[in-house]
């Protein structure tokens, strides 16, 4: 079983420093959207100071915000910025708590725009927060655009807050039509049979592209996982993104269908995307895929990503792809790797014993 949400969450106010850190950072990188996350991260700020809780704080863009905790996002922040130099940890970590507020959907900090304003007004930390934005798209949290498919057909240049409108329409229910027709445009992009009319749909299928980076698109997976082999990498990149929010058995099975037909960079995407997700049988799969992965990057890659689900229902599997990942991949799972300890409490003695000693072997080579 790979390593699920609540007990990573059970261990940000762990003791160590190390285990934090690293359950704060897979998390944060899986678009986690289980909000108890975050009465846990104050808790460890409580218990442990701002400045020593998460050293390395991640972007908290990727999660999502409780509604009923954005008052206390505020008054935390105005606390830890004020009188604060930007490069304090304590400062930057209350700029990234409201810049995840600022792409939060706007129902979620329709009632605080102006305490952020304020906020702005205090420390330049809160720069990349655009308030002016936030209050546009707040505006049109109830509001239905009825020929919208039609209008970005016909005329798509006419709609000049095309993300504002974009987005109330999705929340609304309201913009399937347009979205398929985005995908599928982009989809005919890659296979080379797009024509003079769906280019038509090429701005509106990038803030379609943005849209699915800040937003959960369950139903989408399949534009999406085609979409990771596409030539120009930033609708690769964005389509990773939006797959890997999905975090669904589809998921899984796409990719599955897909890997071996996928170019080298199609191919680590789609590893990237199950690194991220953890979702069960991830491991499993990413053994039956190496098979079929194009050189010992990718072989690499989806021996990192099996470390990454921590599942020791496989123990041996998940020892050796440990032991056999490379010297650039297992540094980068470094800080990732402190969260095995807490986690091998549920192995016999014997296994526990065996999987630390491999493990610090590893570190000091």
């Amino acid at each position: 079983m790979t390593l699920s949400d609540s007990t990573l969450i059970g261990l940000l106010n762990h003791e160590s420093v190390g285990v934090r850190s690293a359950s704060l950072e897979l998390l944060s990188g899986s678009f986690s959207t289980d909000a108890r996350w975050l009465p846990q991260i104050f808790a460890a700020w409580d218990r442990y100071g701002a400045q020593d809780a998460f050293p390395e704080f991640p972007l908290l863009t990727h999660f999502a915000i409780p509604t009923e905790l954005v008052s206390e996002c505020i008054e935390r922040a105005q606390r830890m910025s004020v009188g604060r130099p930007l490069t304090d940890r304590v400062c930057r970590c209350a700029g990234k708590l409201i810049e995840a507020i600022s792409v939060a959907p706007p129902v979620t900090f329709v009632n605080h725009v102006e305490a952020i304003h304020e906020l702005k007004l205090q420390s330049k930390i809160f720069f990349r927060v655009n308030d002016q934005k936030m209050h546009a798209r707040c505006g049109w949290i109830d509001r239905e655009f009825s020929d919208l498919a039609e209008t970005l057909t016909q005329n798509p240049g006419s709609i000049v807050n095309l993300y504002e409108v974009l987005e109330s329409q999705f929340l609304q229910g309201r913009a399937d039509d347009v979205l398929k027709a985005a995908f599928e445009s982009l989809r005919l992009d890659l296979q080379g049979r797009i024509d003079s009319q769906e280019r038509t749909m090429d701005h509106v299928s990038h803030v379609c592209l943005e849209l699915a980076t800040r937003y959960r698109m369950v139903g989408y997976e399949a534009w999406f996982v085609d979409l990771l082999d596409h030539g120009e990498s930033a609708i690769a990149d964005a389509a990773s993104v939006g797959l890997a929010r999905c975090r669904t058995d589809t998921s899984l099975s796409l990719i599955a269908d897909r890997f071996a037909d996928y170019s080298k960079p199609g191919q680590l995407r789609s590893i990237d995307v199950l690194r991220r997700g953890r979702i069960p049988k991830t491991s499993e799969l990413l053994r039956f895929l190496r098979a079929h992965g194009q050189g010992s990057q990718v072989q690499n890659a989806l021996r990192a990503a099996e470390v990454l689900q921590f599942d020791f229902t496989s123990l041996e599997d998940w020892l050796e792809a440990l032991v056999v990942v490379d010297e650039p991949s297992f540094e980068r799972l470094r800080g990732a790797l402190g969260i095995v300890e807490p986690l091998t409490d549920s192995l016999p003695p014997s296994d526990k014993a065996r999987t630390l000693h491999l493990l610090r072997s590893r570190f000091k080579d």
